[in-house]
């Protein structure tokens, strides 16, 4: 059966206009989603400022908390040439440079020069600073004592070491030196002396006991006593050097041979106890 054109018409006008509608509806949706796409796109949490003092967002006022902080850690411990700083150069002995610091020097209290832990730069220091309180008939007998002792580091306060009797005199040029002279000098006033340190009191008791008569060099224990109290203290033990610790040690093994090591324990240290 065919259907009549004139049927057919009113039928296809119809259908043009649902057409116009759904295209309507099409190209509003298709907008939408072109929109909601570029925001999405543009809003990147990685790379968007974001004022963690206005957004409502608190993921991204997290995210931009963290980077920051992140970007402020890297900042304190690079510089613009990729090297790393130390936060505090002058307590760990690394320059800004990445650099260490020569660990055989400290700082002359006079000038804040670096000087360098050799006896040279003590005796030239302690001479200056320490005149009035000096240990020492002249300076080599400083450069004498001082090649005796363990060198140690920059900086000690305390120990027996080339570098606590250079730190004590150096203080002793700027400040106190009726204090930190006796400390610099070679018997360290009990301060730049080793823990175990032998006593003068001990030498003198172990020496009056073994060496009696001819091999007794003292006039009496207060002599000792007096002689003893400016001499380098050394270790106990010690065989050789012009220490306490040599006389004290020899003094004891002069018990059973008082010929042989009493005049090593006396004052004169006969050729054994007595500087290298």
């Amino acid at each position: 059966m065919r259907t009549s054109t004139w049927l057919l018409t009113p039928i296809f006008a119809l259908s043009l206009a649902a057409c116009g509608d759904d295209k309507d509806g099409e190209t509003d949706g298709t907008t939408t989603a072109a929109m909601t796409t570029t925001n999405a796109t543009t809003t990147d949490p990685m790379t968007t400022t974001v004022d963690p003092t206005t957004s409502t967002d608190p993921t991204m006022t997290t995210m931009t908390t963290m980077t920051t902080m992140t970007t402020m850690t890297t900042m304190t411990t690079m510089t613009t040439d990729g090297t790393t700083t130390d936060p505090d150069p002058t307590t760990t002995g690394v320059t800004t440079d990445g650099t260490t610091t020569d660990p055989g020097t400290t700082t002359d209290g006079t000038t804040g020069e670096p000087v360098d832990l050799d006896c040279a730069s003590y005796c030239a220091l302690y001479e200056s600073g320490c005149k009035d309180f000096s240990e020492y008939a002249n300076t080599q007998e400083c450069l004498d004592q001082c090649g005796q002792w363990p060198v140690g580091l920059p900086g000690e306060t305390a120990g027996d070491s080339l570098g606590c009797r250079t730190y004590h005199v150096g203080v002793a040029n700027m400040a106190d030196p009726n204090v930190h002279c006796p400390h610099a000098g070679k018997s360290g006033d009990e301060t730049c002396v080793s823990a175990d340190a032998p006593t003068c009191d001990d030498y003198c008791a172990s020496y009056f006991s073994s060496c009696t008569e001819d091999l007794n060099l003292y006039e009496d224990m207060a002599d000792c006593q007096d002689q003893c109290i400016e001499w380098y203290p050394g270790t106990k033990g010690a065989t050789a050097g012009d220490s306490i610790g040599c006389r004290e040690y020899h003094a004891g093994v002069a018990m059973a041979e008082p010929m042989v090591h009493c005049p090593h324990a006396g004052p004169g240290g006969a050729d054994v106890c007595v500087t290298p």
